[in-house]
């Protein structure tokens, strides 16, 4: 069974899906991240500003989103699609097998990582692929407005016009990158790693959503890097360094600043 428990308010939406990224050898220097970077916005069912409640839970900060990579292209037998990463998989399958000897789906968080454990496989069966690199969850990162109120959930956008707008609560991917080519759907779930440390027990899962489809090309067919959107660019200038935007093909914001550096001496 799964631990499932999702509260009835919250839930995740995609402000930016992946499309695209060139598939990456194992070396760290040759890792290409996901075009664009997945990000994912908290959001709460009839959120009231003036609710202390409220403003505590959607701003927790014990919050972080697990990322899984399923395969699109390769049906499992059931005909669904196929799981092809998550983070120890062996190890904490053994670990929290039931006394009936059948591994049961739930997540374990401490303070290093996320545990999925794959329901109804044989632990001697698995065998750990990273084929999904970079950081596979994240915690929150709060903005004091929305970074780009245009591409705002639709319900969120009437909202700012009030006098307290809903809080902005954003999941930042910014460095995934997958090693074989192929089509492939993310699968992101919202956990409490805090009430997994207090009671002791695996995380309940929040709420889930998977992605749009995305492609990893092969080196010679990548058609290259697309110009970030005004919401990378806008959470890159408020604070999240990780993201580096593009102009364009090649052009990075590492190397637009050393440009700028260079036309000021």
């Amino acid at each position: 069974m799964v631990d499932y428990s999702p509260p009835p308010r919250l839930r995740l939406h995609i402000r930016q899906q992946p499309i695209a990224t060139r598939a990456c050898s194992a070396g760290e220097k040759d890792r290409r991240t996901i075009d664009p970077p997945p990000i994912l916005q908290l959001l709460m069912t009839d959120f009231r500003p003036d609710s202390r409640t409220d403003l505590a839970t959607l701003q927790n900060p014990r919050l972080s989103v697990a990322c899984l990579l399923y395969s699109v292209g390769k049906p499992g037998p059931d005909g669904k699609e196929v799981l092809v990463h998550s983070s120890q998989v062996v190890e904490t399958t053994r670990r929290h097998r039931r006394d009936d000897g059948r591994a049961h789906n739930t997540y374990r968080i401490d303070s290093r990582t996320a545990h999925h454990i794959n329901e109804q496989s044989d632990p001697s069966d698995q065998r750990p692929v990273q084929i999904l690199s970079g950081r596979t969850y994240v915690s929150p990162f709060y903005t004091p407005y929305d970074p780009d109120p245009e591409t705002a959930p639709y319900q969120y956008q009437h909202q700012y016009h009030t006098i307290k707008p809903p809080p902005t609560i954003f999941f930042v991917f910014a460095d995934l990158s997958v090693r074989t080519a192929g089509l492939y759907r993310l699968k992101f779930r919202l956990l409490d790693w805090g009430l997994a440390q207090e009671t002791g027990r695996p995380s309940p899962i929040l709420a889930e959503i998977f992605s749009d489809q995305f492609r990893v090309y092969s080196s010679k067919d990548f058609p290259g890097m697309r110009a970030s959107s005004a919401l990378t660019w806008n959470l890159r200038k408020m604070g999240m360094t990780e993201l580096k935007p593009r102009d364009g093909k090649g052009k990075g914001v590492a190397k637009k600043e050393k440009r700028r550096g260079e036309d000021d001496m």
